[in-house]
């Protein structure tokens, strides 16, 4: 089982290829939100260095948000239509999903996927829901916890010295490159996932409207 997965989320980009839930090769792209410009060369260019094609994939993957609109209709486009085109289906992961998988689970510290939502407010899981939550509610909800907690996502860098402040020696802190969704951890969940839709049932997570769509009212 071959897993071609795309995150494109947020400011980064990357790409990874997965073969029986072990990552064969991935990319990693930091060049800020122009990932329409580089995502055909960069996943051709996966491809030609593991000796595959497009036609070699089994299934496709791709974060669907919450996180940059554009970014996520830029792999939402490229995905479906390989999709449709291969005639292969695609596992639809969320992006705070990705980020929870990121770390491996540690004895007495509570890690908690977080993403910038903006005007002060954080993405957060609550149970299988992802809700909106102001920053400082967010922060006081975190003092319930009696052991350290580990905030993993970009929020945690827009948010760092409210969190800091906030929460003292609870928290712990990670380098910036880790707070960034990758394609290899979405490939491998997407290989333990059993939720595969056809190219046509794909849709974006959107938990609220993009500025653009908001300034039209």
């Amino acid at each position: 089982m071959k897993i071609l997965s795309i995150e494109t989320s947020g400011k980064t980009f990357s790409t990874a290829l997965n073969e029986n839930d072990k990552t064969i090769a991935s990319s990693y792209y930091e060049y800020g939100h122009i990932h329409s410009e580089i995502i055909i060369t960069a996943i051709e260019r996966l491809l030609k260095d593991t000796n595959n094609s497009f036609e070699n994939i089994d299934k496709f993957a791709l974060s669907v948000g919450p996180g940059s609109f554009t970014g996520i209709r830029v792999a939402m486009t490229a995905i479906k239509t390989f999709a449709q085109v291969l005639n292969k289906q695609v596992v639809a992961i969320d992006t705070l999903s990705i980020l929870e998988a990121s770390l491996p689970k540690i004895k007495g510290i509570k890690v908690i996927s977080t993403i910038d939502a903006l005007r002060n407010e954080v993405y957060i899981k609550k149970g299988k829901k992802i809700i909106i939550k102001n920053i400082d509610s967010f922060i006081r909800s975190l003092k319930t916890y009696k052991n350290k907690v580990i905030i993993i996502g970009n929020a945690a860098i827009v948010y760092k010295e409210e969190l800091s402040k906030g929460l003292g020696s609870l928290s712990v802190s990670l380098p910036e490159i880790m707070h960034m969704p990758k394609a290899s951890v979405l490939a491998n969940l997407a290989y333990k996932s059993k939720n595969n839709l056809s190219y046509n049932k794909v849709q974006p997570l959107y938990i609220r409207k993009s500025w653009a769509e908001e300034s039209k009212k």
